[in-house]
């Protein structure tokens, strides 16, 4: 995947949790995480991928750690077809919505 279709997605997402009032800061190359999210004491860290086939154990671990150390929830945002959007906590693997 280019480093534009990653970031184009990264900016979707983002402007998805602004729309509801989150205050979001978008990581410099993806490290630890690629977004890190905030609304009324609650914490979120996301990371964007194009497609499940695209996620790797060995990349949501950093994850999974940093969340674990900061008391956030863990969020994997998924590009699917036709311009959805899927979140899911990858901790309890429910959806997730902004």
């Amino acid at each position: 995947m280019s480093y534009r279709k990653g970031r184009r997605l990264e900016y979707i997402v983002r402007d998805l949790f602004l729309k509801r009032g989150w205050v979001v800061v978008r990581s410099a190359r993806s490290k630890p995480v690629d977004l890190v999210c905030m609304k009324a004491g609650r914490s979120v860290l996301v990371e964007c991928k194009y497609s499940r086939a695209y996620v790797r154990y060995s990349e949501v671990e950093p994850l999974l750690e940093l969340a674990e150390k900061a008391g956030a929830e863990p969020v994997v945002a998924l590009a699917e077809k036709r311009g959805r959007i899927e979140m899911r906590n990858i901790r309890t693997g429910e959806a997730f919505r902004p």
